[in-house]
């Protein structure tokens, strides 16, 4: 039997989960909660071995039985390491025939129904348990957030749960009074906006001659236009994140063309506010924007006047993705739909498995892209519906 390989704590990511959709079964998925040193929850690596004892019998107990030795061995190592033991975040330790990852889990992992805590969890089937993990792998896991305001920006890099603030580049002024705007600017007065390589030092950007009412505005539109070109090279392709009160996120918007700023935002100053609520804010903002992009694909499933290419039957479903016909999958998130694996899929020889996960790691698997969505805003009748490529 081919030997296991893989690689110990990473973070999970979106190329991680389209690895993780490639492995063949029988695949062994255990999802251990984040801990806290001093916590009452006990031990993490008593919970690790208790998992695998578990995974042990129920191998045991089926048709497996050749995979038990082999699969088992590795994971008890895992469970002698010194992370297993100390407080961090959450991991998923991932075991198939010819892979074992352990991947550091993404903030915001499934938390128990009961005890609305992070909850432990183990599955033995034909595919890895993906499908509580889709949403926190292919939200923006880096980007930058800019705090808008005339009177002060703020510019922050935010990357897997954590915030810092960084400095404005030297082309873009910190306000509009840096930047050379008045507020009541006379008629006759060429009016210049600063930029160039530094606050003390920048080159006259011409705006014009405005009346009073539409100097304020129009300044505001050009000082954001500076900022605009002066962020271009830091944010070098990456996506941002807008931050602020409605009418200055929107001015920002109207005057940028910036092609990568996300759809959602932070609403409100954000001037005075401490780095750690800015970060939260900024993991709700990001889950929003991958939320609205299924949403999106919800509303031209439901629209498609090709209905050929659209599909909600979830055996159907998993069949079509298994032949690599799936583009888009909208599923409900928070479920499990168990039944009988279609037999070209099966590996694990189970009683019935998880078909919505396999449907989602089989699309992720052909490249689809899969939005894991509410119950209250996919279909009632279906936990399930895919746009075909064909």
């Amino acid at each position: 039997m081919t030997p296991i390989t893989g690689t110990v704590h990473r973070r999970l990511d979106a190329g991680a989960l389209r690895l993780l959709a490639d492995c063949k079964g029988p695949c062994v998925t255990m999802l251990i909660p984040e801990h806290h040193p001093g916590a009452q929850a006990g031990s993490r690596k008593t919970l690790v071995r208790d998992l695998i004892q578990r995974a042990a019998r129920q191998l045991a107990e089926g048709k497996l039985k050749t995979y038990a030795s082999h699969l088992l061995a590795s994971m008890e190592a895992i469970a002698e390491e010194g992370e297993t033991e100390a407080g961090g975040p959450g991991f998923a330790i991932f075991c198939s025939p010819r892979v074992l990852e352990v991947f550091d889990l993404p903030c915001g992992t499934k938390k128990s129904q009961h005890t609305g805590k992070p909850a432990e969890k183990l599955t033995i089937a034909s595919h890895f348990d993906l499908s509580p993990l889709v949403e926190r792998a292919f939200v923006p896991q880096e980007f930058f957030i800019l705090g808008i305001s005339r009177k002060h920006l703020r510019l922050f890099r935010y990357g897997n749960g954590i915030c810092q603030e960084v400095p404005l580049p030297p082309k873009v002024p910190v306000s509009v009074e840096v930047a050379g705007a008045f507020d009541q600017p006379d008629h006759d007065l060429e009016n210049r906006s600063s930029s160039g390589t530094s606050n003390g030092s920048m080159r006259a950007v011409h705006f014009g001659t405005l009346s009073d009412r539409e100097a304020a505005g129009e300044y505001l539109y050009h000082f954001f236009g500076i900022v605009d070109q002066g962020l271009k090279e830091t944010l070098a392709g990456g996506p941002l994140l807008l931050a602020g009160v409605h009418e200055e996120v929107a001015a920002y918007r109207r005057a940028a063309k910036y092609p990568h700023i996300l759809e959602s935002e932070i609403h409100g100053n954000i001037e005075f506010l401490p780095v750690e609520e800015i970060a939260q804010h900024a993991v709700d903002a990001a889950r929003e924007h991958y939320r609205r992009a299924g949403r999106r694909v919800l509303a031209e499933y439901r629209e498609m006047a090709d209905r050929s290419r659209a599909m909600d039957d979830l055996n159907d479903v998993l069949r079509a993705a298994a032949a690599g016909r799936v583009h888009r999958l909208c599923a409900r998130e928070g479920i499990e739909i168990h039944g009988c694996m279609v037999p070209e899929l099966d590996s694990a020889h189970a009683v019935t498995e998880d078909l919505l996960n396999a449907a989602v790691v089989e699309t992720l698997r052909h490249g689809g892209e899969v939005f894991m969505l509410p119950k209250d805003q996919m279909p009632a009748s279906h936990p399930a519906a895919a746009i075909l490529r064909y």
